[in-house]
């Protein structure tokens, strides 16, 4: 079940590796072009919503992208990770 947010959420292959105790690296998925969309700055979520850290930088090449995450809770191996992306709702 994915906590339905009125935000975007780009789901990412799941963690990579975990650096130091709140710092860890996600595996993006190619098929979203990263370039057009900045993610930096943006939160980390999983499936049930709660919010787990920031995106500090998108790093690598195209073809094969990874995130740096600033970690604010603790990522479990496992877990659906996505993230947010503000809507661009039109203001009253």
């Amino acid at each position: 079940m994915v906590y339905v947010t009125r935000e975007k959420l780009i789901e990412t292959n799941g963690i990579y590796k975990k650096l130091g105790k709140n710092k860890s690296i996600v595996k993006l998925k190619n098929s979203y072009d990263y370039t057009r969309a900045n993610i930096i700055g943006k939160i980390l979520v999983n499936s049930r919503g709660e919010r787990l850290g920031k995106v500090l930088d998108v790093i690598a090449n195209v073809s094969e992208p990874y995130a740096l995450i600033l970690q604010v809770n603790d990522i479990n191996e496992g877990d659906k990770l996505f993230i947010e992306l503000p809507s661009r709702g039109r203001r009253r």
